[in-house]
């Protein structure tokens, strides 16, 4: 068994060497959330078709796992800290079994016959007490129970504060706010959560993308919920 795994990994990077000039525009941004970390993790591909494959998400769902078990720079001052991490960096990176991801990504390679990628992650890490949220579009089914995956993917930071005198409108699930608040930034591309020499790019002054009669800081304001911070990726975009 060990015998036919080393000759099945040789294989895969003989293929994955031959393949490497290939473009990879497709792919998807893994997206995994425990307790006050956050990884947003890309993988990719030269098709929507492979993207939508159970092994390619099960890569994308090891590639968020290990970087879970990395540490951002800590900074504390600052209650929610952000790193970008290479895709070079996560590549040598060990999982389970002792190999590397760049192993994992060349073995599969050799079973899919596809030039597949690791692209750059961005690590969140808030400080006790604060609350992440994901939200990734257009939703990818996966067979994954912490795993969200699709081309766009966002994390909001926040906390439970006192609600506002304004009731939350009774169409809206109080429960969702928080990941309906990410699909917003998704949607709404907002740069900052409040400028007051920017409100167009801020996050607090647009208008909410669920309900037109609110912006989000009325929206948050009724659900008893402060924005500390947020990020926005897309796949094929560096951070």
């Amino acid at each position: 068994e060990v015998w036919l795994k080393k000759q099945a990994q040789a294989q895969g990077w003989a293929k994955a060497q031959k393949l490497q000039g290939r473009n990879t525009s497709q792919g998807l941004l893994g997206l995994s959330i425990q307790g006050e970390k956050a990884a947003i993790t890309e993988l990719n591909c030269e098709t929507d078709f492979v993207a939508r494959n159970e092994k390619f998400q099960s890569i994308l769902d090891n590639l968020a796992k290990t970087c879970l078990t990395l540490s951002p720079p800590a900074n504390t001052e600052e209650q929610v800290t952000k790193a970008n991490i290479s895709s070079d960096e996560i590549s040598q990176l060990k999982i389970g079994d002792g190999s590397s991801l760049a192993d994992l990504v060349a073995l599969n390679i050799g079973q899919i016959g596809e030039n597949m990628a690791i692209g750059e992650a961005t690590l969140v890490q808030a400080v006790s007490g604060l609350n992440l949220s994901g939200f990734a579009h257009p939703a990818t089914e996966t067979g994954f129970s912490n795993l969200l995956c699709g081309r766009y993917a966002a994390v909001m930071v926040y906390a439970h504060v006192e609600k506002g005198p304004t009731p939350l409108p009774e169409d809206l699930d109080i429960e969702k706010i928080p990941s309906q608040i990410c699909q917003h930034i998704i949607g709404m591309n907002p740069t900052c959560v409040k400028n007051p020499d920017d409100k167009e790019n801020s996050l607090l002054n647009q208008t909410f993308l669920m309900d037109e009669s609110l912006t989000v800081e009325e929206l948050c304001s009724a659900a008893g919920i402060k924005i500390v911070d947020f990020i926005r990726r897309e796949i094929g975009r560096s951070n």
